[in-house]
């Protein structure tokens, strides 16, 4: 949580100054009820807005009020995104949205891939990974709004 916090601190200025941003959202904030109808976007799946209360959607809706592209992260391979997003933009910015194990790693991936991070841990960590079966996550939608700011 205090590298989090800290990197937070270090690269809040420099993600907001970037002229292309993204985030990543753990795939197990969405809403378990419907099926989830997410769509293959231009990096990653992308919410479809399926019900009011799902975390990714309520998420999406305010990160796009900043300017910021949300994805689903699934199955994304971040080193050839990171290359592929440097290739078309002259500066980027990554936001994620995950558990501590995997947000932590995320963050020294773009850091070491020279992308300025910043990233919102989950509440608590559901994974199917770390607990017989997957259950809904959730994060502090104000936080994220704090850190935008």
């Amino acid at each position: 949580m205090l590298e989090i916090e800290l990197v937070n601190r270090i690269y809040r200025a420099e993600f907001k100054q970037a002229e292309y941003k993204f985030a990543l959202l753990a795939h197990c904030l969405r809403d378990f009820r419907p099926a989830c109808r997410s769509v293959k976007g231009d990096i990653e799946s992308v919410c479809q807005g399926c019900t009011e209360d799902c975390l990714i959607r309520l998420g999406s809706v305010l990160l796009e009020q900043y300017g910021i592209h949300p994805y689903i992260s699934v199955e994304i391979d971040q080193e050839r995104l990171f290359k592929k997003l440097k290739q078309e933009h002259p500066s980027i910015g990554a936001l994620g949205i995950a558990c501590i194990p995997e947000l932590a790693m995320g963050m020294r991936l773009y850091l070491h891939s020279g992308v300025p991070p910043v990233g919102i841990p989950l509440n608590a960590n559901r994974c199917a990974r770390w607990m017989s079966q997957a259950y809904e996550s959730s994060f502090n939608l104000e936080q994220l709004e704090e850190l935008l700011r």
